[in-house]
């Protein structure tokens, strides 16, 4: 039996949850919900749902649809709400990040996914790029051995944000450090414990609030990490859709480069060489879908978890405090905190 998908939220993002669910075999795609009346119409027409599965109200869709699984793809701030209602109804959910606005609300909804026994996925695609899989296989392997230090940078023109991301008093760190912090957590697996953090805007760009932001981060084994992030650069507007990424990883016998797409490994006494990330298999929306798709059938635990999101959560509550605090803040701390 198929598992029935009820999306909520129709913009880009719920749109190409639409097309994976569509494609994967093991999906059906039951419903959609958007208080947009043009959105439903468009998804109706797109994906062929019923008109009558097309609906403005949430929580009335998940009692009017049939599912076994929510898709959480509307405004941010609507996440938390809408995370309760599937699971309080003892549906699974798959969530775009952030799952909650805070680690306070993000350990609230996971402990309801334990008692209630569902899955809760958040989509952290980043981990699945190719590229970053790529990454993450070269470290695992033996090249580059014990990796001591890491440097990321993220950089984008000003552009159109979506609304939520635009009323953001942070909007780099929600917007695409999140990911990348994240991203962080799963390449270099031992606990942060450890996070110094600035959020600023670079006047007078007219972005929202914490449009940039720099971040320094230790590891439980001792390796450290900078990561800066601003939708406030500029001279790249052409390139990538404005965006710029670099990161290095700097290991005991070698550093991997990574510039976008591309992978170059620079070992002791060897010419710098390419390193290809292969075919791409399946989408990161398809690898997601393929975790819920074992947690339903057999009880699995998903790689990208609200459990293992909750250290994601930390980090990012950790930079907010270090921010306003101007300290070092153990994130650890923040999750032993009393709820």
């Amino acid at each position: 039996m198929a598992i029935r998908a009820l999306i909520v939220g129709m913009g880009s993002r719920g749109r190409d949850w639409a097309r994976e669910i569509v494609a994967a075999p093991a999906y059906e795609l039951a419903g959609c919900v958007d208080p947009s009346r043009q959105a439903l119409a468009a998804a109706s027409d797109n994906f062929g749902i019923p008109q009558d599965r097309c609906l403005t109200d949430a929580e009335g869709a998940m009692d009017k649809t049939p599912c076994d699984l929510v898709v959480v793809a509307c405004p941010v701030e609507d996440h938390q709400a809408a995370c309760v209602s599937a699971l309080s109804r003892e549906i699974a959910v798959l969530v775009e990040k952030p799952f909650a606005m805070n680690l306070a609300d993000a350990r609230s909804v996971a402990a309801l996914a334990g008692r209630v026994r569902r899955p809760l996925i958040v989509a952290q695609n980043y981990r699945y790029m190719r590229a970053f899989r790529t990454v993450r296989r070269v470290l695992q392997g033996d090249a580059l051995g014990p990796v001591g230090l890491a440097h990321l940078h993220y950089y984008r023109v000003p552009h159109e944000m979506a609304s939520s991301l635009a009323r953001s008093p942070h909007a780099a760190l929600m917007g695409v450090a999140i990911h990348h912090l994240d991203l962080l957590r799963y390449l270099l697996p031992p606990p942060v414990t450890g996070v110094l953090a600035d959020t600023f805007t670079i006047a007078p760009t007219g972005q929202p609030g914490g449009a940039s932001l720099e971040v320094l981060l230790v590891f439980g084994n001792g390796a450290r990490a900078s990561y800066s992030a601003t939708y406030e650069s500029s001279g790249h507007e052409y390139f990538e859709g404005g965006q710029e990424f670099y990161a290095r990883f700097v290991g005991e016998g070698a550093t991997l480069h990574v510039f976008h797409r591309w992978l170059v490994l620079c070992e002791r006494s060897r010419l710098p060489r390419v390193v290809f990330r292969g075919r791409r298999q399946a989408t990161e929306e398809r690898v997601l879908l393929d975790q819920m798709e074992r947690a339903l059938a057999t009880g699995e635990p998903p790689e990208s978890s609200g459990r293992d999101n909750l250290q994601t959560m930390a980090v990012v509550d950790a930079c907010l405090r270090s921010a306003a605090e101007r300290r070092w803040i153990d994130p650890r701390e923040l999750l032993d905190e009393p709820a």
